[in-house]
């Protein structure tokens, strides 16, 4: 990576958002490229939908799960007629994800060098997840009001780059 980016490419701040970790199979080599972005003392922040309700079958009413919570090495496919980035739909179809519990994003991220300096997890989402899902007032969306307390819905991550 640095070799890509020059030698004097290091970054005070690297971050990742929501829907970042679940297209990658190999969480170790992505905590290493986040790892050889920073400076020392330099700050990773991830915030991301939690894999708890990544299992949970997005089709029904109630909080059933459905898909793998923890990793296998395979990826998980389905076939999706639009894109979430807008109206209209796509030629290729078929997406590809790999369940990565929480666990294992942090241990990737120790792994790297990281220090860990803050997690959360969180009752919000800045998209619908499902149907049932009730809109704040803000815009994001939380589980109604009996199922707030049962499942996050995001986790937050800071680490630090030794040094």
């Amino acid at each position: 990576m640095t070799a890509q980016l020059g030698e004097d490419r290091s970054f005070d701040v690297v971050y990742t958002s929501i829907g970042t970790v679940w297209w990658l199979n190999d969480l170790d080599v992505w905590a290493a490229q986040v790892a050889a972005l920073l400076r020392p003392g330099g700050v990773f922040y991830i915030r991301d939908g939690h894999p708890a309700m990544y299992a949970l079958d997005e089709r029904q009413q109630d909080l059933v799960s459905m898909y793998r919570y923890f990793p296998n090495g395979n990826a998980q496919a389905w076939d999706v007629e639009g894109s979430y980035v807008g109206e209209g739909s796509v030629d290729n179809r078929r997406t590809y994800e790999f369940p990565h519990p929480v666990s294992e994003v942090l241990q990737a991220l120790i792994g790297a060098g990281l220090d860990l300096v803050w997690i959360d997890e969180g009752k919000t989402l800045p998209w619908r997840f499902s149907t049932f899902m009730v809109e704040r007032e803000d815009g994001d969306f939380e589980l109604p009001e009996d199922q707030r307390e049962v499942m996050p819905l995001t986790f937050t991550a800071v680490a630090r780059k030794r040094g």
